[in-house]
């Protein structure tokens, strides 16, 4: 199953909204500015969501798009309703009539379960779940980052000691002098 630009930019404009939902409506060239997106084709997307009532517009001096819903109550199923259409992988599986091989074709019987399994993890999956994993790798990057970082003064605290380790060591090494008083 392939999911196209529409679900997938999308879910992100949609995430975007839920991120920043305490800080009111997001205007569209912040939305797409965050995600790298045209301001044009998110127009579009966005006036999709706004049809099928996902998301609300607000007008005027710092107006621009918010959840129509708390963001624990859009599950994904539901995008996907938007931007991919009507149910199904492919076309039988939604009108069995559309194909002539349906009474007998065991094909048909496999698209469909493999429709209904990915729907099933779309439909328990929600806007505030992408947050908190949102939330879990941001939190985690920063982790790993800051270990990374950590490593590299570690590594330049190794490198010190052994440079100094090495000057005490040829300190040492060094012939005894007399010295003139």
């Amino acid at each position: 199953m392939r999911l196209g630009t529409r679900m997938r930019y999308g879910t992100r404009a949609m995430l975007f909204l839920a991120l920043h939902a305490a800080e009111g409506p997001s205007n569209v060239q912040e939305i797409a500015d965050d995600q790298n997106l045209s301001v044009k084709y998110l127009e579009q997307l966005m006036s999709a969501l706004l049809a099928s009532g996902l998301v609300r517009s607000v007008r005027g001096a710092g107006g621009g798009y918010v959840l129509a819903d708390p963001p624990d109550q859009i599950p994904l199923s539901r995008l996907l309703d938007v931007f991919e259409g009507p149910p199904g992988l492919v076309e039988c599986t939604c009108d069995p009539t559309a194909c002539h091989r349906s009474p007998t074709c065991v094909t048909q019987e496999v698209w469909a379960e493999m429709y209904l399994a990915c729907r099933q993890v779309l439909e328990n999956t929600t806007l505030a779940d992408l947050v908190l994993r949102h939330h879990v790798k941001v939190a985690g990057a920063k982790v790993a980052s800051a270990k990374v970082a950590g490593a590299k003064v570690a590594s330049a605290k190794v490198a010190g000691a052994k440079v100094a380790s090495a000057k005490v060591a040829g300190a040492t090494m060094m012939p005894e002098r007399t010295l003139p008083f």
